[in-house]
């Protein structure tokens, strides 16, 4: 078979005959080249990048070795990219494991004994990766695609708002440019607000999204008579009273557009629409708001729209001049305003006038120069044809890997933060419930229901510490599912970084790990837990007061080890006999002890107790008489022999400060005690 141009198999092992076993075996389909320890093959792999298809690498080397190698490729990110296999005759589960949790696909175990199925799977593995690549680009083709789509229908979108609102400006039998100078008005004032005025935390998107939904403050005014909408002169006041409704009639026309309401454009639209007319001190309308109670896009807008209607012609009279405008806004006799918003008028106010009104040209050449990209986008037909025939491909590719998804029970995930959207599989709905699409989501996840607080804010603290050169989050985490239940899920995400490295995107995948969670919790009980009492067992008991001797070095506790005197008798008489009194042995303990007292198994039929917070040797003898007095009471009726316990007791730390000083010293009273006891 030819060999595939900068198709490369790394062979990295201190022992050459190895080396040249595995270069045997590779040597026909791929350029093979030796390494013969970690810090060689280091240097290769800067040198030869994505050229290694495949990297086979010993773990014992002299200089570096195979974990240090496993080390630089996840530094430089690499590690994902490139299929490695551990080469080595280590067979301990742990140096295993190791691999794998740093990123290895397979193991290759010395002596090698099975060359056709080692290619094999090395082949695999490298048409798998491959296939990865190759699907990652389409899926940022297709996620480049769909966001220059986005674009161009965000673009649309803005079109037709402009152009309904700009209808009831035609109608009152104005130019038309009062909706286009309010939308530009907003946002200069609100871009220099957001400098002079930190504390309002205003971002380009959110003063993006205000500035389109200024466009529809009058919207109402569609069902304002004409007759009163164009009347030249003063209005009576049951006239005025129906033009105020105007405020009323828009926010329930923008509410009634079943499609609008999901638009992120939609809280600002119905806020400005409703409250344009609201002022600082509480004397507009429609409900009297006051001071910050009235949306700070409705605030805004507000003062655009007062302060156009000042330098503009209108029905009722000529334009001011834009002098006489800003005195009679100082002067307070267009209402009341917000100081902060003033002082940022003012600033501006000349800029703003000289923008819209002086030389409205300049502003409209700039417009058309920040259209000219989007029209770009326009191909001739046969890129069309092309483009079509890709977004086929893509489509394609897309429904596959969301069928393989819905197969492997995984939930995938989307996160859009410039539109703030999170879309999820079809499966988030079988669990979760819901929509799989959830707007204003970083909004939502602060209020979902389904995570637990201490959960939410440790995910939270895990998103900071997320960066370009460390993009993943993977995390295990109790989530309640849509039928009430809390079951385990492992979460990995991966943030998407723009240029300035700064977060643009998220995305990854959710999945149920519950089962094996439960069967990992069995096991571990399994190994700590009395087969026959289901008490804890020696093992247990070490475990438990290593961890409170490491963590808690001051809290003092006592140890009790209970042997059952004559159990022997008992256990001739039938071993389920025996296994009972065990037990019973077990139970009463348990009752005759506190809830937080741990009690253990430790073989045969000895017993051992810790009783937390003891710290006298006096106290822990009283409460061993009290048990030894009523075990023989309660158990030798019970079981017809003279059944007793012998107790040996210790106190931490006055009689040993480790395990085994506290065992070896309980053990000694043990036997003494047993020693003392008058034979029956």
């Amino acid at each position: 078979m030819k060999k595939q141009n900068n198709k490369k198999i790394l062979i990295v092992d201190d022992f050459e005959l190895n080396r040249a076993i595995l270069c045997e075996m590779f040597c026909r389909d791929y350029e093979v080249i030796e390494a013969e320890g970690g810090r060689q093959a280091i240097e290769i792999l800067k040198k030869e990048g994505t050229n290694i298809k495949a990297l086979l690498l010993d773990i014992v080397m002299p200089d570096i070795d195979g974990f240090g190698v496993l080390d630089f490729l996840s530094e430089q990110n690499m590690i994902e990219k490139l299929p490695v296999f551990l080469i080595t005759a280590e067979t301990a589960v742990d140096t295993i494991m190791r691999g794998f949790e740093k990123g290895v696909v397979d193991v290759i175990n010395k002596p090698i004994n099975d060359p056709a199925i080692i290619c094999k799977r090395v082949y695999n593995a490298i048409e798998l990766y491959q296939k990865r690549s190759n699907l990652e680009c389409l899926v940022e083709e297709q996620v480049q695609t769909i966001r220059k789509q986005n674009e161009n229908l965000q673009t649309t979108k803005t079109s037709i708002i402009d152009m309904l609102s700009s209808v009831i400006e035609f109608r009152s039998g104005e130019s038309g440019e009062h909706v286009r100078r309010i939308r530009k008005a907003t946002k200069i004032l609100l871009e220099n607000m957001a400098e002079i005025c930190p504390e309002y935390n205003l971002s380009e998107e959110w003063i993006i999204l205000v500035s389109g939904a200024a466009t529809m403050h009058d919207i109402g005014k569609v069902s304002v008579p004409d007759y009163i909408l164009n009347k030249p002169g003063r209005l009576t006041k049951e006239e005025f009273d129906e033009m105020k409704k105007h405020t009323i009639y828009g926010s329930d026309m923008l509410k009634s557009i079943p499609f609008f309401t999901e638009d992120p454009i939609f809280q600002h639209a119905y806020e400005i629409c409703r409250h344009h007319h609201e002022r600082w001190d509480g004397k507009g309308y429609p409900d009297g708001l006051k001071g910050d109670e009235i949306p700070l896009s409705a605030q805004v807008v507000s003062l655009a729209d007062v302060y156009d209607a000042l330098v503009s012609d209108r029905v009722y009279r000529k334009a001011l001049s834009h002098e006489k405008a800003l005195s009679m806004i100082a002067n307070g006799e267009c209402g009341a305003f917000n100081p902060q918003l003033l002082e940022s008028f003012f600033a501006v106010a000349d800029i703003l006038h000289e923008q819209l009104y002086a030389h409205p040209e300049v502003q409209e050449e700039e417009d058309i120069i920040k259209e000219k990209p989007v029209m770009s986008a326009i191909k001739p037909q046969e890129e069309s044809n092309l483009s079509v025939r890709t977004l086929q491909l893509l489509e394609r590719e897309r429904k596959r890997y969301r069928c393989l998804s819905q197969m492997s029970g995984e939930i995938l995930f989307d996160y859009d933060r410039e539109t703030d959207t999170i879309e999820y599989t079809d499966r988030y709905c079988e669990i979760f419930g819901g929509t799989n699409v959830v707007l204003h989501a970083a909004d939502a996840m602060k209020k979902s229901e389904h995570i637990d607080d201490a959960d939410r804010r440790r995910i939270y603290a895990e998103l900071e510490k997320l960066s370009p050169e460390n993009p993943t989050l993977r995390s295990e985490v109790k989530l309640m599912t849509k039928y009430g239940s809390e079951e385990w899920f492992e979460i990995v995400l991966k943030a998407i970084f723009d240029e300035k490295e700064e977060y643009c995107d998220y995305i990854g995948k959710i999945t149920n790990i519950n089962r094996l969670k439960s069967e990992s919790l069995h096991w571990k009980k399994q190994a700590f837990q009395d087969y026959l009492t289901g008490l804890y067992n020696r093992p247990a008991l070490e475990d438990w007061m290593e961890r409170q001797i490491l963590q808690k070095p001051d809290a003092p506790f006592g140890l009790m080890i209970l042997d059952i005197d004559y159990f022997k008798k008992v256990n001739d008489t039938g071993h389920e006999n025996g296994d009972q009194l065990l037990k019973d042995t077990s139970g009463f303990l348990l009752h005759h002890l506190r809830s937080s007292d741990v009690v253990a198994r430790i073989g045969g039929d000895e017993f051992a107790v810790i009783m937390q917070g003891v710290c006298s040797e006096e106290i822990l003898n009283c409460k061993a008489v009290q048990i030894q007095n009523d075990f023989t009471s309660e158990f030798s009726a019970k079981y017809n022999a003279n059944l007793s316990l012998s107790v040996g007791a210790a106190c931490y730390p006055e009689q040993g400060a480790t395990y085994h000083e506290l065992m070896m010293k309980a053990d000694q009273v043990l036997l003494q005690a047993k020693q003392n006891r008058e034979p029956r």
